[in-house]
């Protein structure tokens, strides 16, 4: 009796290690040419998607950088950003102060995904194509091609909250910078190379306008060249529409460089979070080396994206491939409640055999 006793208990406890291992598999993980055998042709699709429209659009890049930042630093990288309707009813991303009415790109990642669901109907997830279109963006604009991991699972919840709370700010000051990142997990290293993001794209002026004209006192930011900031007044007039837009790099709006370096050594950083760098002990040297050094920028500003890429990836238990990038599917699998059911079927089998 004893016998079968200890046989019933190995069973379950073979049965649970079996069911956790296979669990365990299931957690998020990326990699190189993912998709090399479910879907060969995926990377070049999203690419020739995003050529396309910044054919028509060279404003473009800029967009899908920014949109694949404020993915990641969100829930994760998942593409909640894209979603309409969070599965836990929250109000969505799309509404967070810093996404609303500036956050661009859905219609490329729309694109994307239906030549990719005419080809492989199912496979390609919505995070991957934000990933892969960022990754693009730059490479389109000038930066050295890299590979981009694949493998990201779609997210089915979206929070406004989230996104009001854990995106950094343009008026943010070299401290909440840092906070900011290492919320993430990411370096102030990594936050001095992705800040390069800003050598192309545009602000709204209602971002940096406090700047011009009442920073301190009804006096005009002092990190900001008098010449430049002349510029910005002739631009941006105390009666301009807030959402008028101004270049982030005005030497070199689409050329991917280290121009917005030197832009902030001589003091011609469009945002207080921009400006900043160039005044905290920290981040000062790292702008100035890669003033000097445009390679040097280049590989670590890929080294820190790629690092931003693999943030809160989802697993199958919290994840899917989305068939809409802005809903999540409307049958979803039952992972969660798996590994409960397959343990008590395990102990029942067993239970039973020892009898």
């Amino acid at each position: 009796m004893a016998s079968r006793f200890s046989s019933a208990l190995l069973l379950v406890f073979s049965s649970v290690f079996a069911i956790v291992s296979s669990q365990q598999e299931l957690l998020g993980k990326v990699e190189e040419n993912f998709y090399e055998k479910t879907c060969p042709a995926a990377e070049r699709i999203v690419r020739d998607v995003v050529t396309s429209h910044f054919g028509r659009n060279r404003t473009v890049p800029a967009g899908l950088l920014r949109l694949f930042f404020h993915d990641c630093f969100v829930q994760g990288c998942d593409g909640s950003i894209l979603l309409d309707a969070s599965e836990d009813g929250s109000v969505i991303e799309k509404e967070g102060l810093p996404n609303r009415n500036s956050v661009r790109g859905f219609d490329v990642i729309d694109d994307a995904k239906t030549r990719l669901e005419r080809v492989c109907p199912g496979v390609v997830s919505c995070a991957d194509i934000v990933a892969l279109a960022g990754r693009d963006a730059v490479v389109l604009v000038g930066a050295p091609d890299f590979a981009m991991p694949t493998g990201r699972l779609d997210g089915r919840i979206s929070r406004r909250s989230e996104a009001d709370a854990l995106l950094p700010a343009p008026f943010f000051n070299a401290t909440q910078l840092k906070a900011s990142f290492a919320q993430q997990n990411l370096t102030v290293e990594d936050l001095v190379h992705l800040s390069g993001g800003h050598t192309i794209g545009r602000s709204q002026c209602q971002f940096f306008s406090n700047r011009l004209y009442n920073f301190s006192g009804g006096s005009p930011d002092p990190l900001l060249n008098p010449s430049y900031r002349a510029e910005l007044q002739r631009l941006c007039p105390q009666n301009s529409r807030p959402t008028d837009r101004v270049t982030l790099d005005r030497a070199s709006e689409f050329n991917f460089d280290n121009s917005y370096y030197t832009n902030l050594v001589a003091k011609n950083g469009l945002l207080t979070s921009d400006a900043v760098l160039t005044v905290d002990s920290e981040t000062e040297s790292i702008v100035r080396s890669f003033a000097r050094d445009p390679d040097r920028f280049q590989l670590r500003f890929q080294k820190s994206l790629l690092k931003m890429s693999k943030l809160g990836l989802k697993s199958k238990a919290n994840g899917e491939v989305r068939r809409r990038c802005n809903a999540i599917n409307p049958k979803r699998m039952e992972e969660e409640s798996s590994l409960v059911t397959a343990i008590t079927d395990a102990i029942t089998r067993a239970l039973a055999f020892s009898k």
